[in-house]
């Protein structure tokens, strides 16, 4: 197979749902883990939705998640929540975390949830924007296994620990943002492995700690390099704060991949933060402040051969909307590993150009 398959959204998350229920992963927990990741392909950011599917089945297998674990509330008060995730596959608890941030922060005006012991989560954004189509401002923090170097350092020494946020923005969609604080991802590097090509030298430094254009190594050598040198490490301390160190969860090193150590339990730590924007101000004077600001940012004067000026997520709303109305076209990488869980489940997958 050399190209890309097309899909309504409702038959991939449908898809997705029967795997983990055949697997033996509960319905509301199915459903869940199902809508994030087909979600997350609907904005198009395939590296973080369905494609890692069969990889999370594959460590669930191997003992290193949870199909079924109930998350604990371990400390609770009127604006915070500290859950034990126990392992779960980490939509279920990220998910349930940022529904809890939320519903607090209705009465809080700004509430705060910890998950420790926790699972790869997906992409941050999702979550941020959960709290976003709530009329809140939703900020997402999560720590990861060291993949990242630092200024003057050889190695791996800390994640490049992702964040994540989401603002209303009245008639507009959403105003998000989700970054890690490495160059790029760390999986656009293990793809570009797979696919044997080069990448630029700001990606990764090789074992003696120097860029590198070969991806060949990593992940067993070399890590990745953090975005603006000391900008992106300094970000990324700030992240292994308030997520391993304050939940009392796996820090650095204690973090292991949840990809490439697939017996262990991957032990990240989440931040989800609800900010109920009525309690500053009237709910429909911030959203036509935000579609102000929108439509400043779309105003401003364009640079030489620039057709359009996109603000945070846009990008990413426009990739939705055509998903949600005309399919969703999977690319190759994507549609193989679904092909693979297809072929190792039995069950059928409902691919539109079929």
């Amino acid at each position: 197979m050399d190209k890309q398959k097309v899909i309504d959204t409702g038959d991939l998350k449908e898809f997705c749902m029967q795997v983990l229920k055949k697997e033996g992963m509960n319905e509301e927990y199915a459903q869940i883990t199902a809508e994030v990741l087909s979600e997350t392909d609907c904005f198009g950011t395939h590296s973080h939705g369905t494609k890692n599917l069969h990889n999370y089945i594959r460590k669930v297998r191997a003992g290193g998640m949870e199909l079924n674990a109930s998350p604990e509330i371990l400390t609770d008060g009127a604006g915070y929540t500290l859950i034990d995730a126990h392992a779960e596959i980490g939509m279920v608890p990220a998910y349930k975390a940022m529904e809890l941030a939320v519903d607090k922060a209705r009465d809080t005006g700004i509430a705060t949830t910890l998950v420790r012991n926790a699972s790869h989560f997906g992409a941050a954004g999702f979550y941020a924007v959960m709290a976003a189509r709530k009329n809140m401002v939703g900020l997402v923090f999560s720590n990861v296994d060291a993949n990242m170097t630092i200024p003057g350092a050889k190695g791996k020494v800390l994640g490049n620990n992702p964040m994540a946020y989401g603002v209303p923005a009245g008639c507009y969609p959403p105003v998000f943002l989700d970054i890690a604080m490495s160059t790029v991802a760390s999986l656009k590097v293990v793809q570009a492995r797979k696919d044997g090509k080069t990448i630029p030298d700001t990606w990764i430094i090789d074992e003696d700690g120097l860029p590198t254009t070969d991806p060949g190594g990593y992940p067993d050598v070399g890590a990745m390099q953090p975005m603006a040198r000391h900008k992106g490490y300094g970000i990324a301390l700030m992240i292994e704060i308030l997520t391993g160190v304050l939940s009392g969860g796996g820090i650095m090193s204690e973090v292991p991949s949840w990809l490439f150590s697939v017996e262990e339990k991957n032990n990240v730590s989440h931040m989800f933060i609800a900010v109920d924007v009525s309690k500053f101000m009237e709910t429909d004077l911030f959203n036509k402040r935000m579609e102000a600001l929108v439509e400043s940012l779309h105003s401003t004067p364009k640079a030489k051969g620039t057709e359009r000026i996109y603000y945070p997520g846009e990008i990413e709303w426009d990739k939705y909307k055509v998903a949600k109305e005309n399919g969703l076209a999977l690319p190759k990488d994507v549609v193989d590993a679904l092909i693979g869980l297809q072929e190792e489940s039995g069950i059928v997958i409902n691919w539109k150009d079929n």
